[in-house]
């Protein structure tokens, strides 16, 4: 199958660059719709280019939500603790990307536990699938939403019934849902205190992600919070945020405006835009001042064009974008010391077939190669969150975390290492 066509229409419908989502992930949700529509590639391409409702079909199937109710419970504890200290008058959280809605349904839970009465608390949730927000909304959930221990406070929240637990409505009347698209700046007008965006921000380039973070600066307010996924605590969000030096928490606290110069994204506009009844309230899409409608920045890595070959230890290597290089073929140029050719070809790959453990730590070997421990360390933490038993990837994160003084981080790592190699063994 060519998911070329097809990946062009999701890039476009989605902002977010399908090649993250995975290859498999993409051809699969394809064959659903085909399925469904009883058409060919062919037929299917004309009908995608044709009817915008089932380019969002095909887009509720390549999304997959993975999300439960208090995932990782340090987060929330820290949150609950800036509501009590904050002496406004409401307490605003922005959860985005909110997928099936425990995330925010939490946020609302635990600044209701910390004793906050309800009018003054305010979460807005945002999400590019429709389906999963109709999900949020009948607040309905089984047993795969409740990985986490629910806190004290939050047991009473829920009636059991035979098929899965109800949220009450007293949760369920704090949160406001948004259909939109985070990545291209789709979000409700006003500020927050704080801003829930976990395992977003690992899969996009490094332009999209200036703008991103750029957004999130300017939806914060002074002193407010954002939560990131344990992977995801990169540099870039040190030019806006302080780091939060807290066991448990990856998050980061706005102190002031954030840099004027220097930035990747040209300075925005707001236009306000009717509301899907969905939503029944007004939200807003952030432009670029030069377009009518919403862009995603431009790929710092561009395709790999074609070059002369070259015979590496009788292997012809030609690069072309049709070609394909195979993971031993890119060690092969690294063990000759072309590490600059090598780590392009391994982003290269990546682009065309989407993000794979093994790839990602040959990338973050190369990084380490060239002197750069920062960028290593993000295409490890990358490989560990696709396979979270990935041996080699562990090893040399809890190595590069030691040499730059995080003996804490460091020794959870070990321990993962540990249990890693005693889990291979008793395979």
């Amino acid at each position: 199958m060519n998911l070329e066509p097809f990946k062009k229409i999701l890039k476009k419908a989605m902002g977010l660059a399908p090649d993250s989502l995975g290859k498999s992930g993409v051809k699969h949700a394809l064959q659903v719709r085909m399925r469904e529509l009883g058409c060919d590639e062919a037929q299917y391409l004309n009908v995608l280019r044709n009817d915008e409702r089932e380019v969002s079909e095909l887009v509720e199937e390549v999304v997959v939500p993975e999300t439960w109710f208090f995932r990782d419970t340090k987060p929330f504890e820290l949150l609950s603790e800036t509501a009590l200290s904050c002496r406004k008058d409401s307490f605003k959280v922005l959860s985005a990307p909110c997928s099936t809605g425990e995330e925010p349904y939490s946020v609302a839970m635990a600044l209701m536990g910390a004793g906050l009465p309800q009018k003054r608390i305010r979460v807005d949730a945002v999400d590019i699938s429709v389906r999963a927000l109709d999900k949020a909304k009948k607040g309905v959930y089984t047993d795969n939403s409740f990985r986490s221990e629910l806190p004290p406070y939050a047991e009473g929240c829920f009636e059991k019934k035979e098929h899965g637990r109800i949220l009450a409505d007293r949760v369920r009347n704090i949160v406001n849902f948004y259909p939109g698209n985070i990545v291209e700046g789709c979000l409700p007008l006003g500020q927050y205190d704080a801003i829930f965006c976990r395992n977003l921000i690992i899969y996009l380039d490094d332009n999209s992600r200036e703008c991103l973070v750029r957004l999130f600066s300017e939806k914060l307010k002074k002193g407010g919070l954002l939560f990131v996924g344990h992977a995801e605590a990169l540099p870039i969000f040190n030019k806006y945020f302080s780091p939060v030096r807290r066991p448990g928490v990856f998050a980061f606290k706005k102190n002031g405006a954030g840099p004027v110069e220097g930035r990747a994204c040209k300075p925005a506009s707001v236009e306000r835009v009717k509301d899907s009844p969905e939503c029944g309230r007004s939200t807003c899409l952030v432009h670029s001042v030069s377009d009518k409608a919403p862009r995603r920045a431009k790929r710092t890595i561009s395709p790999v064009t074609t070059v002369k070959p070259r015979v590496v230890k009788n292997i012809q290597v030609q690069v072309s974008e049709k070609q394909q290089f195979s993971l031993k073929d890119i060690k092969v140029l690294a063990d000759r010391g072309e590490t600059a050719r090598a780590l392009s070809l391994c982003e290269a790959k990546l682009l065309a077939d989407g993000p794979q453990p093994d790839m990602l730590h040959l990338c973050g070997l190369l990084c380490e190669a060239q002197g750069n421990p920062v960028k290593a360390e993000e295409y490890y933490n990358k490989a560990i969150y696709l396979n979270p038993k990935h041996l080699d990837s562990l090893i040399h994160l809890s190595l590069l975390v030691e040499t730059r003084g995080d003996k804490r981080k460091a020794a959870i790592l070990r321990n993962r290492v540990q249990r890693a190699e005693n889990q291979n063994e008793a395979g």
